[in-house]
């Protein structure tokens, strides 16, 4: 059975500084997020204990759910804020609907 040949690919990938986001980093403490080749998710490394996960976008968009309202809580200015899409649901809980916004929320958190 013949092997298949290896494929090559360009990947996207942003960065930060996570001094700009949080104030118990260090300098130099960095956030990168790297788009899979196929583009069904992402690779996201904090360098800060050097942390590491592979998220595909569903399982991102259940984070975002998860996280509900804990987003953006204390953040009046819709600008300023990492999901302008909190919306709630029938029981009285919020959570951050991204669906096709996915895109927005990487830029705004890539820079």
């Amino acid at each position: 059975m013949p092997k298949s040949q290896p494929k090559e690919s360009k990947r996207t990938s942003r960065w930060v500084d996570l001094d700009d986001y949080d104030h118990t980093t260090k300098p130099g403490e960095f956030l990168e997020v790297t788009e899979w080749s196929n583009g069904e998710g992402f690779d996201l490394h904090i360098s800060r204990g050097e942390q590491a996960v592979s998220l595909t976008w569903g399982e991102f968009s259940a984070l975002q759910a998860a996280l509900g309202d804990w987003i953006d809580k204390d953040i009046e200015d819709e600008e300023d804020k990492v999901c302008p899409y909190v919306v709630t649901a029938g029981e009285g809980t919020s959570y951050c609907k991204l669906g096709v916004q996915t895109a927005d929320l990487l830029a705004k958190l890539t820079g």
